[in-house]
């Protein structure tokens, strides 16, 4: 039986009358690679936050290693996961190499002054991330897909048990989305749990091993793509008739949307 590293227990989050998420129970173990899918407001920027202790639930609870998240000071939780933000103002002013060494701070208390073994760390995930001849440039001026590729070096230097990433594929051409898809399997394979939510369905029937579909709040469906990816569920959460069939390359659901419902 696999160890959950991250789990949710019946998690509710409520703003007001409105119900962000509503008993969302989720576990998050070694190796996992699964994806999060569902419409806007189903509640998935939601889980992100509660998943990483930006926000506190309203009832039921979040475990990092059997311990209630809440209980943990930031920088301890910072140490065993990591979020990839689709857009940030953190990288103002930083060359990339600045930038990725900013994942080490979480490892320090205080002022923050990298030594040799946190260098090491830095050059190894810009090396992982194809950044390393990034490093003397500021991050500013990269591409979309340079600056997704920094962003995960930055959360790689954190040296992370779990990473999560919202949007990974915004902005991203077609060659970065394979670049991407690629590196994202590498970091899976070297023992870090990835969780992707996203919009992308097609991509995330491609790149994770397993998904959950959520709508108004609950996770209304979840296991391989194939018993997710259905035109029921996706009737259901997004309201729009969609036609699936399967590619004939990667053998995943691929998904042509039709019309509203």
């Amino acid at each position: 039986m696999k160890s959950i590293m991250l789990e949710c227990q019946s998690v509710s989050v409520n703003f007001n009358k409105f119900v962000a998420l509503d008993k969302v129970t989720l576990k998050i173990s070694p190796g996992d690679f699964f994806g999060i899918i569902g419409p806007n407001g189903a509640g998935k920027s939601s889980l992100i936050k509660v998943l990483s202790g930006v926000l506190a639930p309203s009832s039921g609870v979040v475990k990092l290693h059997k311990i209630n998240l809440g209980s943990l000071p930031r920088q301890e939780i910072a140490t065993k996961l990591a979020v990839v933000v689709q857009e940030e103002d953190l990288g103002v002013g930083f060359t990339v190499a600045q930038y990725v060494a900013l994942g080490r701070s979480p490892h320090h208390g205080g002022l923050y002054f990298e030594n040799n073994f946190d260098r090491e760390i830095i050059q190894e995930a810009m090396i992982r991330t194809q950044t390393d001849h990034l490093a003397p440039r500021q991050f500013d001026s990269l591409s979309g897909g340079e600056k997704q590729r920094v962003r995960i070096a930055r959360a790689l230097a954190q040296e992370p048990k779990i990473l999560i990433l919202d949007e990974p594929t915004n902005h991203l051409d077609i060659y970065s989305q394979i670049n991407l898809t690629e590196l994202l399997a590498q970091i899976n394979q070297k023992g870090i749990s990835v969780v992707i939510v996203s919009h992308d369905i097609n991509f995330m029937c491609g790149a994770c091993d397993q998904l959950k579909l959520m709508n108004q709040g609950k996770i209304i469906a979840e296991g391989g793509s194939r018993e997710v990816v259905t035109e029921e569920n996706l009737a259901e959460a997004f309201k729009v008739r969609v036609f699936v069939d399967i590619n004939p390359v990667t053998m995943s659901p691929r998904i042509t949307p039709l019309t509203r419902i």
